[in-house]
């Protein structure tokens, strides 16, 4: 059987949402990095004045089920991005030293340390591992293949790669929901020349208009 078909049947059984009504979707939103030892994710539409264009938020009155979730990082040689250079922007699966330079890196830290998950004051993830999300690819950027020509991108191997799977849990726009990814050290990571982000994502089921 088909896993989205699987999957839509356990969270109708489990949570009670009609097999009809939910539709596959991500959401994501986005953090600058500065030199904080703790980086929080607004992941609500209401809570964002100025959303950036790559950023997929929750609206106020419609329901998501998440079943994956990840973080990545992401680097743009501006220190005012335009809207073009942030869709254009990969999201890294590890701080690619190519790109992650000066104090850039020191964004290896988020990768080296853990993310909480609270949502209406309950903990769903008190302290779960970053090092669950990183993923150094076998083709990496500017390594030499076969030929001896450079290879210019990462390879990622298939859609979910760098997603840690997750028991379907249900969010809506209107929760009080608490994401934050903990260092543990304030460490510089911005400069001038770049600036510098750490992206959280979140894959499963919208539900739209739920709350209406």
């Amino acid at each position: 059987m088909n896993s989205i078909v699987s999957e839509k049947r356990f969270i109708q059984e489990r949570i009670g949402i009609p097999y009809e009504n939910l539709s596959q979707s991500y959401l994501r939103a986005e953090t600058q990095l500065t030199n904080l030892s703790q980086y929080s994710f607004l992941l609500q539409k209401g809570q964002v004045q100025n959303p950036i264009v790559t950023e997929q938020l929750l609206e106020l009155n419609d329901q998501f089920v998440i079943t994956h979730f990840t973080l990545g990082l992401k680097h743009i040689a501006s220190d005012t991005p335009t809207a073009l250079q942030q869709l254009n922007a990969e999201v890294f699966t590890y701080a690619d030293p190519g790109v992650f330079t000066g104090n850039a890196a020191n964004a290896a830290g988020i990768f080296n340390s853990s993310l909480s998950f609270t949502i209406n004051r309950r903990d769903f993830l008190p302290a779960f591992p970053t090092s669950a999300f990183k993923r150094v690819p076998t083709t990496q950027t500017n390594s030499p293949s076969e030929a001896g020509t450079a290879v210019m991108v990462n390879g990622y191997d298939n859609g979910l790669y760098g997603y840690y799977p997750s028991e379907p849990t249900l969010i809506d726009g209107r929760q009080t929901l608490d994401i934050a990814v903990d260092l543990g050290n304030a460490s510089a990571i911005d400069d001038t020349g770049y600036t510098a982000y750490v992206v959280f994502q979140v894959r499963g089921y919208l539900v739209v208009n739920a709350k209406s």
